[in-house]
């Protein structure tokens, strides 16, 4: 039958083709391998760091019973800077018989583990308190009923000093209504911008391939690296009209809030844009089709999302962590995160910027290179 002739030829195709076997036998395993350990192989901590002064030892039990790691501290001076500085997720410290907590607000997570702790240990030790006041006023009325006036004055002092005790709430960044699409917003622009960059140049050197255009183009005296310029410059322009437009969008249209300069925001995502633009263009080199090209998604793309910051890094193995630091979109999630949610200026993120840099000018130097495999002449 000419249904089974077909089955013969398609299943003949694809065990020659290699790549598309890799892409159905090994790919999905590496990405269940990388989803086993990052959602089930964690740190031993989970990444929360409290600062702490002059708060109840009982408290202090209570946040290391939940692998909360706490840093003790002489005063409570200038607390931004002290989560700043030390990379907390807040401080706590009493104040006038009030519990004072301060969240650093940059992971809903993180704020979360601690805020149900701090909640849990004031609501026990509240109703410890409230038994205690019982206690003592059902000594002191059992006092003044025997008429001892002696015994009155004692009862009366037995139930001084035992109003519950309260939380005053403060955020470093944000407000209380912070939620956890907040904080991968930036990551999200980001990520938006690189997909879909990567995945226009290189299906489009791709087909400057198949018509014959970039052949063409090789066998002129035109210089391997002015090529490679031309098309980054070509695809470039494109690309940073994109990235304006999916930042002024999300701003302006959606009103997503940015803490920080506008213009930070546009570089940063500009210079995630040309490293997706290399790094499209150098994987459009081991492609023969637009299919081929479409395979290296799972493979590239998805462990870019992974280590971006939609799942916490520090929630993660400690190997996964030094892992992360190879990914582009990790710094692009940092350095977006810092500007739009913190407020940072060019001087906090110029070293993730300056990575990003690097990484586009090390692809860059691979696409010349690369080059060399098309020239014929």
């Amino acid at each position: 039958m000419n249904a089974f002739y077909i089955t013969k030829r398609i299943f003949k195709q694809t065990i020659r083709d290699i790549r598309t076997l890799m892409l159905l036998l090994v790919a999905p395993l590496l990405i269940l391998t990388l989803l086993y350990y990052i959602f089930t192989v964690s740190d031993n901590s989970n990444g929360v760091k409290v600062g702490v002064h002059d708060i109840p030892e009982s408290l202090k039990q209570e946040l290391q019973s939940q692998d909360i790691t706490i840093e003790n501290f002489k005063n409570h001076n200038n607390i931004d800077d002290k989560i700043k500085e030390d990379k907390l997720t807040g401080f706590i410290h009493m104040q006038n018989h009030e519990l004072e907590v301060t969240f650093a607000n940059d992971n809903p997570t993180d704020k979360g583990v601690m805020a149900s702790t701090n909640q849990k240990w004031l609501t026990n030790h509240n109703m410890s308190q409230m038994k205690e006041n019982t206690k003592s006023l059902k000594k002191a009325l059992e006092q003044v009923q025997s008429q001892t006036p002696d015994n009155a004055n004692t009862g009366q002092s037995m139930t001084e000093n035992r109003e519950p005790i309260k939380i005053n709430t403060h955020y470093l960044y944000g407000d209380e209504d912070a939620t956890y699409f907040d904080t991968i917003n930036p990551i999200l622009i980001g990520f938006f911008v690189f997909f879909f960059t990567f995945l226009i140049s290189g299906i489009g050197l791709l087909k400057e391939r198949t018509s014959g255009t970039l052949e063409r183009l090789l066998s002129s005296p035109i210089k391997r690296s002015h090529i490679i310029y031309g098309y980054i410059m070509g695809y470039g322009i494109f690309s940073v009209i994109q990235t304006f437009v999916v930042v002024m969008y999300a701003i302006y249209v959606l009103n997503i809030a940015v803490e920080g300069s506008i213009w930070l925001v546009l570089a940063t995502t500009v210079l995630t844009a040309l490293v997706a633009l290399t790094f499209g263009i150098l994987l459009s080199t081991f492609a023969s089709s637009e299919f081929q090209m479409i395979q290296f998604i799972p493979l590239v793309i998805v462990p870019q999302v992974l280590f971006a910051g939609l799942i916490p890094i520090s929630s993660m193995n400690i190997g996964l962590q030094y892992f992360a630091h190879l990914m582009p979109l990790f710094y692009t999630g940092q350095a977006m995160q810092d500007v739009m949610i913190k407020g940072f200026d060019v001087q906090d993120i110029y070293i993730n910027l300056g990575v990003l840099f690097g990484i586009f000018v090390v692809l860059l130097i691979l696409n010349i290179l690369g080059m060399k495999r098309y020239r014929k002449v």
